[in-house]
């Protein structure tokens, strides 16, 4: 059995900027991740206008057929074959994606409730307030994914996300970020750069742009004094991890400022970006300059002034935006996008990422007798011990905590940690625990199912104690072996090149 194969088409230009780039490739790390097999299908101007995704080790295929003859160019780079086609793009909606169905098992759409219509199996929009708004847009078997929850950032952001928190702390501003698209087609960045000159003179400038932004020599004739131009950069987590203000457009580099807690200005420059500011506005994780025009240049002058000298409320922004933003959407996306599972009763089961709505319950099940007997540690934690490791839980990077639900309802709970590679293919641990009222009904054997569906690519470990006859029996039906000792291992389907 093959990997399964997820092919992304998107786009970047100069006048449409990389931000479609940005959030397919967020998702594409975490798939890869995953085990699935990525690849990505592009225009003649994405590679120069996004140089990060040559750079990637993504396979990339350039497009040169005319958009009618696409879906035919995308039936033959997929040899006829794709587990998933995500599309993000403003010019193909439900006529194109239709077109797509003789080859695709799946189609996932990234939107900005831009009012198109979609022939799809998945839809995902980090902006939008409810699913209401594609109620009319999209199949009825269609899942449509919408909320900050599903904002898409890519893997580095989640690493510095501890230590760009860390500095979130209310110290005076030595550096602000200016990032108004990659592109920047409508000129932002000289403006925000002579507002700056008249209240930041402190401050280290920081402007970020792609090479092929057309006003690059526009904005290079504007520095002066402390600020500097990073044309084409690959560290943007460390650039917003060491800046402490951020002045740019409400796009994809929004969740990435969001993840790490970094205090935003926002400036919105085009129509299809409201939907984010709104989102940030109303959740106090950012402050809206508004739109680009007559009236700008003042209302900028005036706010950076006010959060150059309020630190406390820095602070409160950093707090409202690193909570509105956890970095793992595309982790819930790849979870929304399984099938339910089916215990031995017929009922669905299906998984969903841990919350701090959820510490309570999780606390009562590991107080269960039965839970915790069979663990490596097993003494059953107080109230302040499970809190604590609840807190280290949801922002480890290399942890998943995972809800086990039968019909709706939360019946246990997964635990996977990664592990190093072995054999060129990720490694986690997965531990398992059930309500023990709902022991014998098939629940773990499809959870577990469930979890090999989310990883097709990677060697699940688990450890059982030798007296823990019940789990050997669930982990070997699920088609675990034992290696050594206590060590069960599942390997993925399929072999690695």
């Amino acid at each position: 059995m093959a990997a399964p194969i997820a092919l992304f088409r998107c786009d970047a230009s100069p006048t449409i900027g990389a931000g479609h780039v940005t959030r397919c490739m967020a998702l594409a790390e975490a798939l890869a991740e995953l085990g699935w097999h990525v690849r990505f299908a592009v225009g003649r101007e994405t590679i120069p206008t996004a140089p990060v995704l040559a750079a990637s080790h993504f396979k990339v295929d350039v497009l040169l057929a005319d958009t009618n003859h696409e879906p035919d160019a995308l039936y033959e780079m997929a040899s006829g074959h794709v587990d998933l086609l995500v599309i993000d793009h403003y010019q193909r909606n439900a006529v194109f994606e239709r077109a797509c169905r003789s080859f695709a098992r799946k189609i996932l759409v990234l939107d900005d409730a831009i009012g198109r219509n979609h022939d799809c199996d998945i839809l995902v929009d980090a902006a939008a307030a409810s699913t209401e708004l594609y109620t009319q847009q999209v199949p009825a078997h269609a899942r449509v994914l919408t909320g900050a929850s599903y904002a898409l950032t890519r893997q580095s952001f989640v690493f510095h996300r501890d230590m760009a928190l860390a500095r979130r702390d209310g110290r005076p501003v030595s550096e602000i970020l200016v990032s108004c698209g990659a592109t920047d087609p409508a000129n932002a960045t000289t403006v925000v750069i002579d507002a700056l000159d008249e209240v930041a003179h402190d401050a280290v400038v920081t402007i970020v742009l792609s090479s092929r932004a057309p006003h690059v020599e526009a904005v290079r004739k504007r520095l002066r004094g402390n600020a500097r131009l990073l044309l084409d950069v690959r560290n943007m987590a460390e650039l917003m991890t060491n800046a402490d203000l951020a002045i740019g457009a409400p796009g994809s580099t929004t969740y990435e400022r969001a993840v790490l807690g970094l205090p935003s200005i926002l400036v919105t420059l085009a129509d299809n970006q409201r939907g984010i500011a709104r989102l940030m506005v109303e959740a106090g994780a950012a402050v809206d300059a508004g739109m680009l025009d007559e009236g700008f240049a003042p209302r900028l002058r005036r706010l950076v002034a006010i959060h150059l000298a309020d630190g406390a409320g820095r602070q409160r922004l950093a707090q409202a935006a690193s909570m509105l933003v956890d970095g793992r959407g595309a982790v819930r996306i790849a979870l929304g996008a399984l099938e339910d599972g089916v215990d031995k009763d017929g009922g669905r089961v299906g998984l969903r990422l841990a919350a701090l709505d959820d510490e309570a319950w999780l606390l009562q099940l590991q107080q269960y007798p039965q839970t915790r007997q069979h663990f490596r540690n097993a003494a059953i934690p107080n109230a302040e011990e499970h809190h604590d490791w609840m807190q280290r839980t949801l922002v480890n990077p290399k942890r998943l905590l995972l809800i086990i639900e039968a019909d709706g309802v939360s019946v246990g709970s997964m635990r996977l940690d990664r592990l190093a590679d072995q054999d060129h293919a990720a490694r986690h641990e997965v531990a398992i625990a059930l309500d023990p009222d709902r022991y014998g009904r098939g629940i773990g054997s499809a959870a577990l199912r469930l979890v090999r569906a989310l990883m097709p690519g990677t060697i699940l470990d688990a450890v059982i104690l030798p007296d823990n006859k019940a789990s050997q029996a669930l982990f070997e039906g699920a088609g675990f072996v034992a290696l050594s000792g206590d060590l069960y291992r599942n390997m993925p389907p399929q072999a690695f090149s």
